[in-house]
């Protein structure tokens, strides 16, 4: 059981620059290089590594069973925390659903959805309460092809989406115009974009020649692409023909036109 008293907290890391920082922002806090410690002094542990450090990790440290042993993998199941659990310890899963793109950016726990998995309800309410806590919102997710379901939405929705606007700005270059300064220029339809993701929902914010039916424009795009980088031609095709279903959700497109649009992408990927 979880106890209900203000936690004593312990962290550890094998960097030692990290390690400092983690001292002087955690002055009150233990700090340990040795990750096997760390269930000397806390009950409540996090393990907050790569998804493929995990596993190992759990399996090098001799679990209690007052222990609650906590990963932070959206793409993992509880089945990293297997000697864990047999040793007795509770176990959960605490994914945020949230971009830490830089140092000391803990402040953007503040309002993020956080997906929990766990069987024990005495660590579930805890965990609950801890994104009730960062005024955030918790959703439970259980099983395999839920998580890897989920967190490749959270991956297109994050880095690859970021990705996606940096090759964007690369298609500037046929005008001269260098990718920093691409950037600049392209945020405030990124801003704009977001807000109406927001505002007005799926598929209200898309917008383009894929609702419009601009054959003759998808078919200029799919040559420029190609002449300047076929891979980046090759991404726009896919994405388009994979997002093509949720434009047609307007109405704008009548079966001839969606039929000639769809042709016209899988005809373009075949040919690269």
């Amino acid at each position: 059981m979880l106890r209900e008293r203000h936690p004593l907290v312990a962290i550890s890391s094998r960097d030692p620059d990290r390690r400092k920082r983690l001292q002087t922002k955690f002055p009150e806090s233990t700090i340990l290089d040795d990750y096997t410690q760390i269930i000397e002094p806390a009950d409540t542990i996090f393990i907050t590594t790569s998804d493929s450090a995990i596993k190992d990790i759990c399996n090098n440290i001799k679990w209690q069973a007052h222990h609650s042993v906590i990963h932070c993998s959206g793409a993992l199941t509880l089945d990293v925390l297997a000697s864990a659990r047999n040793a007795g310890a509770s176990t959960a899963g605490f994914h945020p659903l949230q971009t830490f793109p830089y140092h000391d950016a803990g402040w953007l726990f503040e309002g993020a959805s956080f997906a929990i998995d766990t069987q024990d309800e005495i660590l579930k309410r805890w965990l609950e309460n801890l994104v009730t806590n960062l005024n955030g919102n918790h959703f439970a997710i259980e099983g395999k092809t839920a998580h890897a379901a989920y967190h490749a939405s959270a991956v297109l929705a994050c880095g690859l989406l970021a990705g996606l606007v940096g090759i964007s700005a690369e298609l500037w270059k046929a005008a001269d115009i260098d990718r920093t300064r691409a950037l600049e220029l392209l945020s405030p339809i990124l801003k704009s974009t977001i807000e109406a993701i927001t505002d007005d929902g799926i598929p209200e914010a898309i917008s383009g020649p894929y609702v419009r039916g601009d054959i003759q424009t998808i078919k200029t795009h799919l040559e420029t692409t190609n002449n300047t980088n076929p891979d980046i031609s090759r991404a726009y095709a896919a994405l388009a023909l994979a997002q093509l279903p949720i434009a047609n959700e307007k109405g704008n497109l009548d079966p001839s036109t969606l039929n000639e649009i769809r042709k016209t992408l899988t005809d373009h990927l075949e040919s690269l």
